[in-house]
């Protein structure tokens, strides 16, 4: 529940003014199917559920300065809830009188792998600084960033996404060109230099001279076209690798069913939402050994942490040649998600939050 305490002090909690479910999300994207996007769609359609109220603004909605500016003069929110500390601090720049309303801010990868620490340093440790609570996705963030702001503890919180598949039909691996006796890796991944789709390549292209009946499926947007276009010129003359595109996300699960192995190959992450979703349907995964993916599983149980290419070729080798390992792996990998990435859990958790500010 919660409070609205009306004039200057909005928000601010009572134990004697009327409740109020009214939340104002705002959210970098919405258009393309990134993690914001889709972690946002995912807490906003949970908490409505439950009777909350929660308008959704995106940053990439069309004259959003003015779709802002119309939110807060029409309704009388109880808090703010931001995604992406740098984004987010670029509303908190045009509209200041939000700073007077409990704010909540999640961060989501790179804010607090890079731009915390590079040339906007500044704008981002505002949002910090601005935000009653902080959310991350994962615990190992907290170390690095309490060993320079100790002063925050007291606002971190850690809850881990949800994981959400819509259950179509499945594709058969004929309707993409597979064939059954091929092994498919999956990559899903915006194509963007933090994700480091080279690396996967590289360490595939090994394992193709040994194995020439491997078959890797890229899946996702391309977000820097520069480095798409890189990327799709390599992999068109590989005749082993496909560049699927964007595939919207209730088709996903169809995919990920047709595969055997996940990778995930960042070089550094807020949490791989789309290695989990795999993960949950039994898929076993290799994930680069950095924050964000580090202590998601325990490494030889659900899959393997990596550091470079030849680590990778190892992992992908010894999934490719032992099927009961895969297999083990795989149930590990389901029962994981099972245990600690539902949306349920997810859900509670931000109630929960919602409910202490």
């Amino acid at each position: 529940m919660f409070p609205i305490n009306p004039g200057p002090n909005i928000g601010r909690k009572t134990d004697m003014e009327p409740l109020s479910h009214k939340i104002l999300m705002i959210t970098p994207f919405d258009k393309s199917q990134r993690g914001n996007s889709l972690t946002t769609a995912r807490i906003q359609s949970g908490l409505t559920a439950r009777g909350f109220h929660i308008d959704r603004l995106s940053l990439e909605d069309h004259n959003w300065e003015g779709q802002m500016q119309l939110a807060l003069a029409q309704s009388e929110y109880s808090l703010v809830h931001g995604f992406h500390a740098l984004h987010f601090n670029k509303v908190l720049q045009l509209f200041p009188q939000i700073r007077s309303l409990p704010i909540i801010l999640t961060t989501t990868g790179t804010d607090i792998h890079y731009d915390l620490w590079g040339a906007e340093k500044a704008l981002v440790w505002d949002a910090i600084q601005s935000a009653q609570r902080i959310v991350f996705f994962n615990d190992d963030f907290r170390t690095g960033l309490l060993a320079v702001y100790p002063e925050i503890l007291d606002k971190l919180v850690t809850i881990p996404q949800g994981v959400c598949l819509e259950q179509g039909l499945i594709k058969s691996r004929q309707q993409l060109g597979l064939s059954t006796e091929e092994f498919i890796f999956l990559l899903p991944s915006g194509l963007r230099p933090v994700k480091d789709i080279h690396l996967a390549v590289d360490a595939l292209s090994i394992l193709y001279q040994k194995n020439p009946a491997i078959r890797l499926l890229i899946i996702g947007p391309i977000i820097d076209y520069q480095y798409g276009s890189q990327v799709l010129s390599r992999i068109s003359k590989l005749s082993w690798v496909t560049y699927l595109g964007e595939i919207p996300h209730s088709e996903m699960a169809n995919i990920f069913a047709i595969g055997d192995v996940v990778i995930n190959s960042s070089l550094s992450e807020g949490q791989p939402q789309a290695a989990l979703e795999a993960m949950s349907l039994g898929k076993p995964c290799i994930l680069t050994a950095v924050s964000g993916n580090l202590n998601l599983i325990k490494a030889g149980v659900e899959g393997f942490y990596i550091n470079d290419r030849f680590e990778m070729f190892t992992a992908a080798e010894r999934l490719l040649e032992n099927k009961s390992l895969r297999e083990e792996m795989g149930q590990n990998a389901r029962k994981l998600i099972q245990a600690r990435f539902t949306v349920e859990q997810e859900i509670d958790a931000y109630q929960r939050l919602y409910c202490s500010m």
